[in-house]
């Protein structure tokens, strides 16, 4: 399961890189775009018609302030952040009241030509600026500068038929590209959505197949554990060569049933896998009227079903032997797991090298066995040690 969230965060992360990394490319050609019709185009043409404004000095600052959107949608970009919808509103209504005011100084015959220097970008603002969003906004914004011009057109008289004509073949040009350029950058978007969707599912194809490789390795490891315990005891009992009022033979099949249950109890999704399978176990003695106690001390904390299997088989060894009585513990903290209990078969004998980094500990006394198997977390030392009680 670990697995498989790993694959689906590493293909979310990807998808996300490459929208940004497409997003932020689109935005870098926008910028260019504008910063070269404002400095290469939108200037010389307000330099060389600044005679012909009744304000010169509200062309320039007209000027200034369109520069500072440039500037400040740059700083935005250069730090990697996108611009609010606060700054987009703000950007899109400063330039529209600029390119207006700006507008409305120039005479009629020139509102279409070339010392019309708003007109040449300030579509282009649009562009930029709703640059990810649906693409009817920015047609809006250029419909809603385009009947500005005319209704400022109307205002100061309308040109002659040829005239006209020269400006509606202009506006068309400019605005074409415009519109073009923002239908592109919703094409480029579209293609990085399905690029998105691919790689989503590449990655889960991957995951499918990775996770039915674990689970074919896990079935063969758990058919091997099977064939090298429990069918050497299930052969002996079938062709009379154990017997099963042994207790020696009894107490062997015991461990195996019980570690068949914890083998089952493994594929169990519970929130304690640890205690859960520590009752599989339990369950076993149960069975043949031995009275089991258990207590859990201490928070849940995830441990590898290789370490849960270390930490349960002396334990388990040690409750298949028990007769009528035993007490289990499972104690988490400090930055430790311990699985201990204290059964009435001090004679038994429990395996002492541990597996995986687990410490098995054995005491015998006054007719009782007590077995600890502990587990240190990584980064954390034992401040203290369990005394059988």
């Amino acid at each position: 399961m670990s697995e498989q969230l790993s694959f689906r965060e590493l293909s979310e992360e990807l998808t996300q890189d490459i929208t940004d990394d497409l997003h932020r490319g689109l935005r870098l050609a926008g910028m260019v775009i504008l910063a070269a019709i404002h400095i290469g185009l939108a200037l010389p043409s307000l330099l060389s018609g600044l005679d012909r404004y009744r304000h010169p000095w509200i062309q320039v600052a007209a000027f200034g302030l369109l520069t500072l959107i440039i500037v400040g949608d740059a700083l935005l970009l250069r730090t990697g952040r996108n611009g609010s919808g606060a700054w987009v509103v703000t950007g899109l209504t400063t330039s529209l009241a600029v390119g207006i005011a700006a507008s409305a100084q120039l005479p009629a015959e020139y509102f279409f030509a070339t010392p019309h220097w708003t007109f040449l970008e300030l579509g282009w603002f649009a562009v930029l600026l709703l640059l990810g969003r649906p693409l009817w906004l920015t047609l809006l914004f250029i419909g809603c500068h385009l009947t500005a011009m005319l209704a400022l057109l109307s205002l100061t008289g309308f040109p002659s038929r040829p005239v006209a004509a020269g400006m509606a073949v202009s506006a068309l040009a400019v605005c074409s590209f415009q519109v073009a350029t923002a239908v592109m950058a919703g094409l480029l978007r579209g293609v990085a959505a399905t690029a998105a969707a691919t790689v989503r599912e590449q990655e889960r194809v991957r995951t499918a197949s990775e996770v039915s490789a674990r689970v074919q390795a896990d079935q063969r490891a758990r058919y091997r554990d099977l064939r090298e315990s429990v069918l050497p005891q299930l052969a002996g009992l079938a062709d009379g060569s154990l017997d099963p009022a042994d207790p020696e033979v009894q107490r062997r099949c015991a461990i195996e049933a019980a570690r068949l249950r914890r083998l089952f109890a493994e594929r169990d999704h519970t929130a304690d896998p640890l205690v859960h399978e520590l009752r599989a176990c339990i369950s076993v003695a149960e069975r043949k009227g031995v009275d089991v106690q258990l207590a859990v001390r201490g928070a849940s904390s995830p441990v590898p079903r290789r370490l849960r299997r270390a930490l349960t088989e002396p334990v388990l060894a040690a409750l298949a032997a028990a007769e009528r009585s035993a007490r289990a513990t499972v104690v988490r903290g400090g930055g430790q797991v311990r699985v201990s209990v204290v059964t009435d078969a001090p004679g038994t004998e429990i395996p002492q090298r541990g597996e995986h980094g687990v410490k098995v500990r054995t005491l015998r006394g006054e007719g009782r066995l007590w077995t600890e198997a502990t587990y240190r977390l990584d980064g954390h030392k034992s401040s203290s040690e369990t005394k059988p009680s």
